[in-house]
């Protein structure tokens, strides 16, 4: 395992000495992205050809024996299907009538990034913000989790949004229809061949030979996990690459100096949640928090607390030798580092301090309900 992080450590290493010196464009077309595109492409068509023969098998003769092998790959064909995602189930979803300010900010933040604005805007309480692509008719979501919203200054929220929205025009590999198969399918497979939890009181015979078949499962299963494993390694540069433009697109924005505080609010995305879970802790042991909650001030105080007494410089060291091959995003450390190599520049999108309390007043009502679900998890 460390032979693999060291592997890791070197190609993160090699990707920041390639982009330190300016900012990364547009995803282009590599060869890791050529092989999950043909890979994917193989495995629809044989999902697509068992469909096709089940069908067959099932209308042969009807109704005769072949129904039944018919019917079970039209059933594999069901189970191994591609998958789109699907919108629905939010934690959260705010409006355009419920948020006009945090509305024109998106609106503001999308022009100036060139990317298509999101058909929908969600909330969660996680400490993260994430974007994505969802359904045939491929309707875009953002997602953003309250407590590391709540937390951010202005500039950082302008920095945050501007990464999420260039997400939408980088071309990332794992968020593509013609890529997603090669990463999801092996997965599938190997969950669809691994033994069953035994049940009680089973009969003998199946009992016997569920033990016998087991190991023949298990070992199948893993030759699917390690596929997929390597599937993951190949697709973790482009994707790495399409979190360093969504970075570039956030210094266009938001400008240098509140994309490095973004980038080191990340790094210590940890030590920040736990100060804002004990700070929640705090105000729910109040009368008043039942009533009315006071919102994220109290968050960011703790926030402002907890970062006075770390060290960036130690946190970015400590992510990057956390770093694994399969990690989807580059450490956060180096990702701060790359920032601040890139030309200086300020912010061409700003939000202020009135519109920023105001897109918390907006938002009140679900502060309230992430402020429980914390207390309640954490």
């Amino acid at each position: 395992m460390e032979r693999l992080k060291a592997v890791a450590r070197r190609l993160d290493a090699r990707q920041f000495a390639a982009y330190s010196a300016a900012p990364p464009t547009r995803p282009e077309w590599t060869a890791a992205r050529v092989a999950l595109i043909a890979t994917s492409a193989v495995l629809t068509l044989a999902v697509l050809g068992g469909l096709v023969l089940g069908v067959r098998l099932v209308l042969r003769d009807f109704p005769s024996f072949w129904a039944v092998p018919g019917l079970l790959l039209i059933g594999l064909a069901w189970e191994l299907r591609p998958r789109l995602g699907r919108l629905g189930g939010e934690w959260a979803e705010v409006t355009r009538g419920t948020a006009p300010t945090l509305f024109a900010l998106l609106d503001r933040i999308g022009a100036a990034a060139g990317a298509p604005a999101p058909h929908v805007v969600a909330l969660d309480f996680d400490f993260n913000a994430s974007a994505g692509v969802h359904g045939l008719r491929r309707r875009r979501r953002l997602t953003l989790g309250l407590p590391m919203w709540g937390v951010l200054a202005p500039g950082q929220r302008v920095a945050l949004l501007a990464h999420e929205f260039g997400h939408f025009v980088n071309g990332d590999p794992a968020r593509g229809v013609a890529t997603s198969p090669a990463l999801l399918t092996p997965g599938l497979i190997a969950d669809m061949v691994s033994p069953s939890a035994s049940v009680t009181g089973s009969n003998p015979f199946v009992e016997l030979v569920e033990a016998v078949i087991a190991p023949l499962q298990r070992l199948v299963a893993r030759g699917f996990l390690l596929v997929q494993a390597g599937l993951l390694v190949v697709a973790s540069r482009d994707r790495q690459r399409a979190e360093y433009c969504a970075d570039a697109v956030a210094v266009r924005l938001a400008g240098t100096d509140a994309t490095a505080a973004l980038m080191d609010d990340l790094v210590a995305a940890d030590q920040l949640m736990g100060a804002v879970a004990a700070a929640e802790r705090g105000v729910r042991a109040t009368a008043t928090a039942r009533h009315a909650h006071p919102g994220p001030a109290t968050w960011r105080a703790a926030a402002e607390r907890v970062r006075a007494t770390l060290s960036p410089a130690e946190l970015r060291a400590a992510s990057v030798d956390g770093s694994t091959l399969w990690d989807s995003h580059p450490p956060a450390g180096l990702r701060a580092r790359a920032v601040e190599s890139w030309p200086h520049r300020e912010a061409a999108v700003t939000l202020s301090a009135e519109d920023s309390a105001r897109i918390d007043a907006e938002l009140a009502r679900w502060y309230a309900r992430a402020g429980r679900d914390l207390a309640w998890e954490r």
